[in-house]
């Protein structure tokens, strides 16, 4: 059965019947649009047209009004200038519920998904299946089970807590939440960032499928390969400029990026170290036959000053084996050396004395106080070198470490007092770097460095990364971005049904090799 698209969309029909909404040629008309913030300006003289299957890509570094636009357009924001018309009605004033009843739905990097609720109550929250007046659960499992097969996620049943779910699952059941509501316009911000490289073509199998039928799509994304592959049009915005408006294979990769940051970048990644030499170092971790929970059979060394990748296909356990070596997962079977000592983490705080930091994917809710200023969030982590004997913070102590994470970092921001949230993406990750950097680590873990963040910062974190590891810092980082992986580690390990499956040299690694080694169990008689 298909679900999103082609002549049975039996799903759509459960909530469409009688819907005899037209498109017109142009549904969404944003007319020299401007918003100001406190006196300053972040979006000034915006226009953008779309209509029926037009596939737009809004692209442009963090900080440069991509997601005022979009909030202006579903009515989180009202505009100060110019005008947004809507399936020809001119919106002077819209609310999110206005702007979805008008056809536009969004997707979004932060999930919204209600952890305690089940997987079909998220699908249906808000628009719930009635029967004689009641709710029907049975039916808005079924209708779940039949989206969740079209996006391959069969393995869950609609009746389990959603706080179940991976983060990539969560985010493909965000995107079924989405087209359920059979959207005219869906707006896609940053919703592919958790995914890999399957996951993102079924989606993109689906929306070529909906666009056939009119589906509007506005799509933000830092993976330009993914722009490339589905938008037809792209618009540029560069501090809140419109910078060119073209159908997207008139601007080349090299061109799109000089009119996005204002310079070119020559080359994203550092100039690759000699493998060879980098195997060579001494070992900082040892783990020999150990268990984390589901990870079984881990034999895993880490080198001094390596930058060591763990890839494969999502949910296979990468995860669990960086939680581990953070102390969050108990070593149940094996041992592991640090620094040629055998070692025990009993939790994070064992891990963090051992010279051991953390970067969390999910940076808003687990690596930052996003409520608080920029400053609390630099020192929190190194709160007791900026102490006295009697445990007072050292105000000049405190500014001065502020102050170098300021200069260090390159953080954007009117001063430290600003709050965290209303940071850039780009911009909370410098500052969640900044934090577990005042403590001078031996092993930094990266979950998704660059995920949500924009081709400059890119080049700035790879930078960063190139030279921790020149100093002698090892890092262990998890990418869903292959080509990530490949352009920056000396050495990848993939993940295959929670075994460590394949080891691969820089000199190795390619896309077709990673891939390879992802989806292929290793012949371990071999």
């Amino acid at each position: 059965m298909r679900l999103f698209g082609g002549s049975s969309r039996r799903i759509f029909a459960l909530i469409a019947e009688g819907d005899d909404r037209s498109l017109k040629d142009t549904f969404l008309q944003v007319k020299n649009v401007g918003k100001s913030f406190f006196g300053n300006r972040v979006l000034s003289n915006v226009s953008v047209e779309l209509g029926p299957g037009g596939f737009l890509a809004l692209i442009g570094e963090n900080g440069a009004g991509k997601s005022t636009l979009i909030n202006l357009i579903t009515g989180v924001y009202a505009y100060d200038e110019g005008e947004i018309w809507i399936d020809g009605k001119l919106c002077k004033t819209i609310t999110p519920a206005e702007a979805q009843k008008l056809g536009i739905y969004t997707v979004r990097q932060e999930l919204s998904i209600n952890p305690v609720l089940t997987v079909s109550q998220n699908v249906f929250l808000g628009h719930e299946i009635l029967r004689y007046g009641l709710v029907d659960k049975k039916k808005m499992d079924q209708v779940t089970r039949e989206l969740l097969d079209q996006v391959r996620l069969k393995h869950i049943d609609p009746r389990q807590d959603a706080g179940t779910l991976t983060m990539a699952e969560k985010q493909m059941l965000e995107f079924c939440k989405a087209v359920y509501q059979r959207p005219k316009l869906l707006v896609l911000d940053e919703a592919t960032s958790a995914l890999d490289d399957d996951q993102v073509r079924i989606i993109f199998d689906q929306l070529r499928e909906l666009q056939k039928e009119g589906l509007m799509v506005i799509f933000i994304s830092h993976r330009l390969h993914e722009l490339y592959e589905i938008c037809n049009i792209m618009t540029v915005l560069k501090d809140g400029q419109q910078i060119v408006t073209e159908p997207i294979q008139s601007l080349d990769e090299d061109r799109l990026i000089s009119l996005m940051t204002g310079r070119a970048i020559e080359d994203l990644f550092p100039a690759k170290r000699d493998s060879r030499k980098v195997q060579s170092a001494p070992e900082i971790v040892r783990i020999e036959n150990g268990s984390f929970g589901k990870c079984k059979n881990i034999d895993l060394t880490i080198k001094k000053g390596e930058i060591l990748g763990i890839g494969g296909l999502q949910g296979q356990g990468q995860q669990t084996v960086l939680e581990g070596l953070f102390g969050m997962r108990r070593l149940d079977k094996g041992t592991m050396f640090f620094e040629g000592e055998p070692t025990v983490l009993r939790g994070p705080s064992d891990a963090m004395e051992k010279g051991i930091a953390y970067l969390p994917a999910e940076r808003k809710t687990e690596g930052l106080f996003v409520s608080h200023p920029i400053a609390f969030n630099l020192t929190f982590a190194c709160l007791g070198s900026l102490c006295d004997a009697f445990g007072t913070i050292i105000k000049k102590k405190e500014k001065e470490e502020i102050g170098r994470a300021f200069d260090s970092f390159s953080i954007k921001a009117s001063g430290p007092g600003q709050i965290v949230s209303e940071l850039s993406g780009g911009n909370q990750q410098k500052v969640v770097l900044a934090k577990w950097l005042a403590r001078d680590p031996k092993l930094l873990l990266l979950n998704e460095p660059t995920r949500g963040i924009d081709v400059g910062t890119k080049k700035e974190i790879y930078e960063l990364m190139a030279s921790l590891a020149e100093k002698g810092v090892s890092i262990v980082m998890i990418s869903s971005d292959t080509m990530e992986l490949i352009g920056m580690c000396d050495r990848v390990i993939t993940v295959y049904e929670h075994e460590i499956n394949q080891e691969l040299l820089s000199d190795d690694l390619t896309e077709g090799s990673l891939v390879k080694a992802s989806v292929f169990r290793r012949d371990r008689d071999g």
